[in-house]
């Protein structure tokens, strides 16, 4: 197997995987989007809420927050303390929430939670805990995804060629020792712009063994920590598997 980064930008990484199958890159996103745990918030004790949201309004929002977590700390089924307590009038972001251990914070600082008049007050108590994506989708580290790499078949003139790539409205085809290449396979989204072009004589078609596998994490977890996290998790699953049956097949 090859794993080759081809593409990253902000929080969305895309990576090009090469000798494998489905059955793993599937087995690898899933364990990815389910089975890789993340703190957040789930029990809530709300002293106050003077505000015209509902508590359950509040509590929803609350929820859907992501957290940073620490692998190394916090496991499955680990809580952490957090309190948001503000007077009006102002608007209550995300980075009104206080946190017991200072190593945990919510990801992103500039979401309103509500908005507090004159003397109106909120006083919330939470406990964020440590959980998986199967349970609830708040405690889905990022989302992940992927596609068979796109490869086109077939020969056409340098002069067809011309008309071919200029086609693309990706621009991302290029024409190399006599045959088009998809220069850049992980934008390309299979519009057959290209095989319209060639009039037939081109042919766009997935790779069985290489694959465009695309991770963007929600800010709980960085985007290694998730893939290596789910590799963990599927060795285990594979090792305990093989406890299980080993002497029942003979």
């Amino acid at each position: 197997m090859n794993i080759k980064k081809v593409f990253e930008e902000g929080n969305e990484v895309k990576l090009l995987i090469a000798g494998t199958n489905i059955a793993l890159i599937n087995a690898i996103r899933r364990a990815a989007m389910s089975e890789v745990p993340v703190l957040a918030i789930e029990d809530l004790a709300i002293h106050r809420n003077d505000s015209v949201l509902f508590d359950e309004y509040i509590g929803a929002r609350l929820g859907l927050l992501p957290i940073k977590t620490d692998l190394k700390t916090y496991r499955l089924g680990d809580k952490v303390k957090l309190v948001l307590k503000e007077k009006g009038p102002k608007v209550v972001l995300s980075s009104d929430i206080k946190c017991s251990d200072p190593s945990i914070e919510v990801v992103n600082k500039e979401v309103p939670i509500v908005k507090l008049r004159d003397n109106e007050e909120i006083f919330i108590e939470m406990q964020a805990e440590a959980n998986i994506g199967r349970e609830h989708a708040k405690w889905q580290p990022a989302l992940v995804a992927y596609n068979e790499m796109p490869k086109l078949e077939g020969k056409v003139s340098e002069r067809e060629a011309k008309e071919v790539i200029k086609s693309c409205p990706k621009k991302i085809l290029e024409f190399k020792a006599g045959k088009i290449i998809i220069e850049k396979p992980y934008e390309c989204d299979l519009c057959g712009y290209c095989e319209t072009a060639s009039k037939g004589k081109l042919k766009l078609v997935p790779s069985n063994n290489s694959f465009i596998f695309t991770i963007e994490t929600y800010g709980g977890l960085t985007n290694q920590e998730i893939l290596e996290k789910s590799i963990e998790i599927l060795e285990a699953k594979c090792k305990e598997f093989e406890s299980e049956i080993k002497g029942k097949i003979k």
